[in-house]
């Protein structure tokens, strides 16, 4: 579904990713992880259209990316949620999600995305009327999750959605996670708990520095000893 080609990314001249490539096949979960600043997000970033690569190609769908504006590259059937939450914090739950179906034309669709994630999400539709800036942390990273599936993506791509939340919250994220893939959405994840995230997918590539320094079925990343002892402190 997606193939990453020899992508090399820079912010002003100055180059973070290097010579990077890899695959999302269609009904994976593929985990990305690594250190805070290894480059992670810019690779979301860039596959997403928010930033432009120096060199290399993107491929979605047999069909290259580059030189795609963001809102174009969403209507192809991809959604990014990037770290942070970044809610309308000034706007109703049922508003920003709203907000998420702006490519979907027919009324009927969007109550279908909207009954999706209601029923992913119940705490949303019990408190959709609630400004999105009262909720917690945990509430938040449900809604930009709920935001997101409003636009029907069958591939998602998250950025930490574990960052900063307690865990009884993560487990819940995670636990959707698991029923978006199991409901045919292919989902590219990026975290730096690296052990929740190696768990949950089938596949993973370990970047560093801007470069891929590992890759393999997660089952087996997860038993390698030097990602024990660099990412788990096992020795």
């Amino acid at each position: 579904m997606l193939e990453i080609k020899n992508l090399n990314v820079g912010y002003k001249g100055v180059q973070v990713i290097w010579d990077v490539s890899f695959e999302v096949k269609e009904g994976e979960i593929v985990a990305f992880v690594g250190a805070n600043g290894a480059g992670k997000s810019t690779i979301l970033k860039t596959i997403s259209g928010a930033l432009e690569p120096m060199s290399g190609d993107i491929i979605f769908g047999g069909e290259s990316l580059i030189g795609t504006p963001a809102h174009k590259v969403v209507s192809k059937g991809m959604a990014y949620i990037p770290e942070g939450r970044r809610v309308f914090p000034y706007m109703s739950v049922r508003d920003n999600l709203d907000l998420g179906a702006f490519i979907i034309n027919k009324k009927e669709d969007v109550s279908k995305s909207l009954e999706r994630v209601f029923e992913l999400f119940p705490r949303l539709k019990e408190r959709q009327n609630q400004m999105a800036g009262t909720f917690s942390g945990g509430e938040q990273q449900m809604l930009v999750i709920g935001r997101a599936l409003m636009s029907a993506p069958k591939f998602l791509m998250i950025d930490e959605p574990s960052l900063g939340l307690q865990p009884t919250i993560v487990d819940l994220v995670y636990e959707a996670l698991e029923i978006l893939h199991k409901q045919g959405i292919t989902i590219l994840l990026v975290e730096q708990n690296v052990q929740k995230s190696l768990e949950v997918s089938q596949r993973g590539y370990v970047l560093e520095n801007g470069r891929i320094s590992m890759e393999g079925m997660s089952k087996d990343l997860l038993n390698n000893e030097d990602i024990k002892s660099v990412y788990f402190g096992i020795s």
